[in-house]
């Protein structure tokens, strides 16, 4: 009896194995911080060559092609690690909200989102999508993803913060308060119930509002029972990451029971939380201690689910896309990741006071993820799309190449010109320079 083979070894103790490699890549972020400011490495990207190799060595794999159920799966937990992230973005600010102050995320959001849904859905169009499938390709791959952006984003609250910074985190936080309304519209039309009344009025309006208004609500109140004599932040402060999950839940969980967009609600409850306790006239000593604590318990929590789906769509890639991709999926995602999104961008910062450098930043880091992933595998469950495969192969592809070239340039190019500026006066409006 010969001896047994890897490939063998792994099969047989599937589990073990598994558990072994999660493991491994999760002490592998202990490191991240020394080794990304040290030599840039790319982490996500070796996290899905990994599981790229372990699917070529007989590790076992979740499709959403396979079937409704890991579909739903996938869906289920890709919608789990995107709002924790949301909550960390909005606890990360600092700069308060406002017309003014946001004015570059205002931008991205009203013009760079639009622009490039509609770039995406005419060459969704060219690659042979029905109208359903281009209007869900553009849906998904047009928001810049909050879990796979924290290499652009602002890094907790009280720390130093930049303009670029703060635009990038805001724009993930908010921006499925656009992209939502036509995921629902590509559902519409798949079912062929697709009506312009519903869409403007109650999946354009109602489920924005909604969800703005449960945010702001579960925000304020979380905030003043934490803070309160009875509350966490007054007392031991031992339970952050409890608290971040039961704002986060009970955000979300609202906001979808009334049929608003719970990624809103989240960020927004997470903004109108640390706003409210900036607000307060009453604070702790350290009146930032405790938002320190939850936005790393929150930070935390998101990264082990980031390793984990990592590795899957490392598994994913290897076993579904590799050997399906074509020429006009790449045409498509170098054309968004090169041209579109930067493009659209550019348009957007026109008149904006800031350097070229910055204008480019924001233009060009709308990094794409797991975002993009719960949008498609969302909609495969709540309709049947011809070319779902289609979508599917794109997405991934577009979602691939943005790892690889964005979180290898954005530690190098962000340090490298990053520029503290006090928080207190920093102003994202016309007049400010960046």
């Amino acid at each position: 009896m010969g001896r047994p083979n890897l490939t063998d070894i792994l099969l047989t103790n599937s589990v073990a194995s598994v558990y072994a490699l999660i493991g491994f890549a999760l002490f592998g972020l202990t490191l991240q911080p020394a080794l990304a400011r040290r030599y840039h490495i790319n982490l996500p990207a070796l996290y899905i060559a990994l599981g790229v190799i372990a699917t070529l060595r007989g590790f076992p794999h979740l499709s959403p092609l396979g079937s409704d159920l890991q579909a739903t799966i996938l869906a289920h937990a890709s919608e789990l690690i995107v709002i924790v992230s949301l909550t960390a973005a909005g606890l990360s600010i600092d700069l308060k909200s406002g017309w003014k102050r946001w004015n570059a995320t205002w931008r991205l959001l009203g013009i760079t989102m639009p622009l490039t849904i509609i770039a995406l859905i005419a060459l969704g169009h060219w690659a042979g999508l029905g109208l359903a499938g281009a209007i869900l390709l553009g849906a998904a791959l047009a928001p810049t993803d909050p879990v796979l952006a924290r290499s652009v984003q602002v890094g907790g609250p009280g720390e130093d913060e930049d303009p670029t910074r703060i635009a990038l985190t805001s724009e993930a936080g908010l921006n499925d308060g656009l992209a939502f309304p036509f995921v629902w519209a590509a559902i519409a039309l798949a079912a062929g119930t697709f009506n312009w009344t519903e869409f403007l009025a109650y999946d354009a309006l109602y489920r924005v509002a909604a969800g703005i208004g449960v945010g702001w609500g579960v925000g304020w109140c979380v905030t003043r029972v934490v803070v309160s004599k009875f509350g966490d932040a007054a007392n031991e402060r031992s339970n952050p990451l409890i608290f971040v999950l039961a704002a986060t839940f009970i955000a979300y969980g609202l906001a979808e029971f009334v049929h608003a967009y719970g990624f809103l609600s989240v960020f927004i409850a997470a903004r109108s939380g640390r706003q409210n306790d900036q607000d307060a006239k009453v604070r702790q000593p350290d009146e930032r201690a405790y938002s320190r604590k939850a936005h790393t318990s929150a930070d935390q929590f998101e990264s082990i689910l980031m390793v984990i789906l990592l590795l899957w769509f490392g598994t994913f890639v290897a076993a579904e896309l590799w050997d399906q991709w074509r020429w006009t999926d790449l045409i498509i995602a170098l054309a968004l990741l090169l041209i579109v999104r930067p493009l659209a961008g550019w348009i957007a910062m026109i008149g904006f006071g800031c350097s070229k450098t910055e204008r480019f930043k924001m233009a060009f880091f709308g990094i794409r993820g797991m975002g993009t992933i719960f949008y498609i595998a969302y909609a495969q469950t709540h309709a049947q799309f011809d070319d779902i495969d289609a979508v599917w192969r794109i997405a991934g592809l577009c979602i691939l190449i943005s790892v690889l070239m964005h979180e290898s340039l954005a530690g190098w190019l962000f340090n490298r010109s990053r520029v503290a500026i006090p928080i207190a006066t920093t102003d994202m409006g016309a007049n400010h320079p960046i």
